[in-house]
């Protein structure tokens, strides 16, 4: 279904990028519309009082992330949404920010966290094999976008592996997963997997002696919540949706910034227990932005107020 849904994008975004666009007639129904991306308001008729959803500003800030066509129909898109003035809603203030400057205006809107699956609380742990020392932990997409070739340098500088640390990366393959594989492959202590399952997951959050996303773009940061709840303290980028994720219990460092990440990892992997713990105690205060019933009642605000 996955596979079937991506060609129909990839189908989809060619015709918007070809001058047959003009041909397809714009939908409108009687009702005010949701668009759940950006993408779908370049097949519509968009009014004032609609409303689109926003997950990153990623193909206006990062283009070079994306490829040429996608990044210049989310720009047709967001001029579009900008233009008319409807009603946004982000997933983080970091997006709605991102917005502001680039438009120069704020954005009709507001941010509405995602909530964090409760189903990996109930997980049984289920221990991956090989990994038998102290580690820290890095879950995303492996590619150039969450720029773990980078942590990968920066673990290599630090002699973490001489101390006994360990660096374990999981997660799918996205653009840019090759040079990872290839320093993954280069750096003694690195074990880079695959996706792994639920049970896998929880047991490496569990285990993990600390957290590292030292991502170049996203526009929540699930990963980081998500080890916060397991006990996780985290090494995030500075300045970003990250570091309004998970509060000022985090370390951070400039993800361009090699000597910067490896001297916070040595920094992350020496915490004593109490730092931890005091860490850990403002991290968790910052989760219950981050719950379905808040997740609910913000969307069923956001609704009634664009009745």
């Amino acid at each position: 279904m996955a596979r079937c849904l991506g060609r129909a994008i990839t189908v989809d975004q060619a015709l918007q990028a070809s001058p047959l666009s003009t041909l397809i007639p714009a939908f409108r129904p009687s009702e005010r519309m949701l668009h759940l991306d950006p993408f779908t308001v370049l097949h519509a008729r968009l009014e004032r009082r609609d409303a689109v959803l926003c997950h990153d500003l990623g193909p206006i800030t990062h283009p070079d992330l994306f490829g040429g066509e996608v990044a210049a129909l989310y720009a047709h898109a967001y001029a579009r949404i900008a233009a008319r003035g409807c009603r946004m809603v982000f997933v983080s203030n970091a997006s709605a920010d991102a917005f502001a400057r680039h438009y120069d205006a704020p954005a009709d809107g507001r941010a509405i966290y995602p909530p964090l699956r409760r189903d990996l609380d109930t997980v049984q742990g289920s221990p991956v094999r090989g990994i038998d020392t102290p580690f820290l932990l890095t879950v995303g997409s492996i590619g150039r976008r969450k720029n773990q070739a980078s942590s990968i340098a920066a673990y290599a500088k630090s002699g973490l592996w001489a101390q006994g640390m360990g660096y374990v990366l999981c997660g799918a393959r996205e653009p840019g997963s090759d040079a990872v594989d290839d320093a993954a492959r280069a750096t003694p202590g690195v074990t880079l997997l695959p996706y792994v399952t639920d049970a896998q997951l929880a047991w490496l959050y569990d285990t993990a002696s600390g957290f590292v996303l030292m991502s170049l773009l996203e526009g929540f940061g699930v990963p980081v919540a998500e080890a916060i709840a397991r006990g996780l303290v985290p090494l995030v980028t500075a300045g970003g949706v990250l570091c309004e994720v998970a509060g000022d219990g985090a370390l951070v460092a400039d993800p361009h910034d090699i000597e910067q990440i490896s001297a916070q990892m040595i920094a992350l992997a020496s915490l004593t227990p109490p730092e931890r713990e005091a860490r850990q105690n403002r991290l968790r205060a910052s989760l219950d932005r981050f719950t379905p019933a808040r997740f609910r009642n913000d969307w069923q605000t956001m609704m009634s107020e664009t009745a």
